[in-house]
């Protein structure tokens, strides 16, 4: 299968994902590995189903338990069919921190295309949406807490994105520590 490109506010995301991960990183669902560009050498590992470092699925994860410092589920969690068992497996592996991405159901993008009557929903492949109060249900459900939850960048349709975090933003991201 043929990988999109990495486009602009691809990168924008991988660096600000890059600036809460620590030490060593599993990044599920990595794609063409556009977060290893922000990472120091040698605390990367890729996974996905199609590539990456190793190949599997989100539901079957190789890898012995608290064995990463970060796990990085990057746009994954709206397409799975069980995202509270996909958490789960992540949650198993993550020593210290979980990073997930997904869109923000308050997008811009996404109230302009009610507003003009399209469908919101712009990949038809999402099976589930969110909200950070429903993330933050599930952290809790694998016993991570969300230390910091915001929306990034701001984009409608047509025009250029600006990188500032805001409510109205492309992407919700959540960042959340293992229980203590």
């Amino acid at each position: 299968m043929l990988q999109p490109r990495i486009t602009k506010i691809d990168r924008w995301r991988y660096k600000l994902i890059s600036t809460y991960c620590i030490s060593s990183v599993l990044d599920i669902g990595c794609g063409q590995k556009g977060l290893t560009e922000y990472l120091p050498a040698n605390s990367y590992t890729g996974c996905d189903i199609e590539g990456g470092d190793i190949r599997c699925s989100v539901y079957a994860l190789p890898f012995r338990s608290r064995v990463f410092d970060t796990v990085v589920m990057g746009e994954i969690l709206e397409h799975a069919g069980n995202p509270l068992y996909a958490l789960e497996q992540a949650a198993a592996v993550a020593k210290q921190r979980i990073i997930v991405t997904v869109p923000n159901d308050y997008s811009l993008v996404r109230l302009s295309r009610l507003l003009a009557g399209r469908e919101t929903e712009i990949e038809p492949e999402h099976i589930v949406s969110y909200n950070s109060w429903n993330l933050a249900r599930l952290f809790e459900r694998v016993k991570f807490t969300v230390r910091e939850s915001f929306c990034f960048p701001l984009r409608l349709q047509l025009f250029p994105e600006i990188p500032i975090k805001s409510r109205f933003g492309y992407w919700l991201f959540s960042i959340a520590d293992r229980e203590i």
